[in-house]
């Protein structure tokens, strides 16, 4: 008996870890809480050794053209937006950069699998050992445009996503001794790195600090935002769970303002943030933003370094650019809900922080695009097209003001 003891309390040491995960789920909505559409412009280009669908590269292909012509018959057309090369209809989700660390005090070989419910997982790195399939073009010497209905996507009927690794989890020694570095890797890809993380290999050599996936699709996350015609932002939570922590952001020409919510929003709450109750600065970096930001993801369960490395990672995306933004952390069982997560060994235990990110539109700035959109001045027209064009939620904000146009033309 006292050997099986022995031999119980080895094989139960030998799995002890733990694993932590970051990530983001962007939304646009309108003033009315409607989400919209349109969110899969790419934002940060992504290094060209990750790995993609075909035709949701994003201008990083890894693979030689002529290999890419020689399977498909063509080459997939180069792009900052999702779906120029494959059609995409219904996005209103964009997921952005889940990564996955394991902190472990020995090496073991790890499966992983992660599913994607209501979307489709459509980069990553390394290598995955299965997952979903999208349809591909055939190889011909002519495409006809009919064919690429064939392999288009449409979120506005059920999807489902997923991707596996098998990898092998180095140990703490082990992963000071290897080296991450890899050229033509973005600030984007650096800043996730944290040294207490255990370095993963899979089994084609690819090392890195974690591992990553990036998607887009169609569901609510749970968080409503509406703005009246007091430019009072309401919330209500609908998540079926408890928010953690939230945290409300605007920034406009020269000044920033939030409002921190230690406490977050219980299931079924409502909250009201008038424009009275933001702290606002002009400095043009404050680090109480900083600060409070990290602080609230570390309360959820991350270390501090990877609260960091997530609020650095994407500082400028978050806080640099104009907008009225929510970041909430998504209750545990709705991310479980829309990213069910199987790993083998299971982890002693695991923090799963995936932030939603929602984008408000204000009835203000809602029309001043309405007006800018119909001026008579060909310029100022020219310049509501331009925002559209290059915003990163440019399609997005063509269709708030479609529906817009819509409602006024009854």
């Amino acid at each position: 008996m006292k050997t099986i003891t022995i031999l119980l309390l080895t094989a139960t040491a030998a799995s002890a870890y733990t694993l932590h995960e970051w990530g983001t789920f962007t939304t646009v909505a309108g003033s009315d809480g409607v989400l919209l559409t349109g969110l899969e412009r790419e934002e940060a280009p992504l290094p060209t050794f990750t790995y993609s669908h075909y035709g949701l590269e994003n201008g990083n292909l890894r693979v030689a053209p002529d290999e890419i012509v020689k399977e498909h018959g063509r080459m997939p057309i180069l792009s900052m937006m999702k779906g120029m090369d494959r059609p995409l209809r219904g996005v209103t989700v964009k997921m952005e950069t889940p990564v996955i660390y394991f902190h472990s005090d020995k090496a073991f070989d790890v499966s992983v699998k992660v599913g994607f419910n209501g979307g489709t997982i459509s980069q990553w790195y390394p290598d995955r050992s299965g997952g979903e399939t999208l349809p591909v073009p055939k190889a011909r010497k002519t495409v006809d445009i009919k064919d690429v209905e064939d392999w288009a996507i449409d979120f506005t009927k059920p999807w489902k996503g997923s991707i596996e690794w098998q990898a092998r989890v180095l140990s703490p020694e082990e992963s000071r001794n290897t080296i991450l570095f890899k050229p033509w890797e973005s600030l984007h890809w650096m800043r996730p790195r944290v040294p207490e993380a255990n370095a993963v290999r899979t089994a084609n050599g690819e090392t890195e600090g974690f591992l990553f996936y990036r998607g887009i699709g169609a569901f609510n996350p749970g968080l409503t935002t509406t703005v009246g015609a007091d430019e009072t932002l309401r919330l209500k939570n609908r998540t079926g769970g408890d928010i953690p922590f939230a945290f409300v952001f605007e920034k406009t020409a020269g000044t920033t303002r939030w409002m921190v919510m230690k406490e977050g929003l219980k299931a079924g709450a409502a909250a009201e943030v008038p424009v009275s109750g933001f702290t606002e600065s002009s400095a043009a970096f404050d680090e109480t933003v900083y600060r409070e930001m990290v602080a609230g993801l570390t309360a959820t369960g991350l270390l501090e370094s990877e609260a960091r490395a997530m609020v650095e990672t994407w500082w400028n995306s978050y806080f640099a650019q104009n907008g009225l933004r929510v970041f909430w952390v998504v209750p545990e069982a709705k991310t479980e809900a829309i990213l069910p997560l199987e790993v083998s060994p299971k982890p002693e235990k695991s923090v799963r922080v995936i932030v939603g990110r929602s984008e408000v539109l204000r009835p203000t700035t809602e029309r001043e695009w309405l007006a800018l959109s119909q001026d008579p001045d060909k310029n100022r027209r020219e310049a509501w097209a331009n925002l559209c064009s290059h915003d990163r939620f440019g399609l997005a904000y063509l269709k708030r003001l479609e529906a817009l146009g819509a409602t006024a033309a009854k």
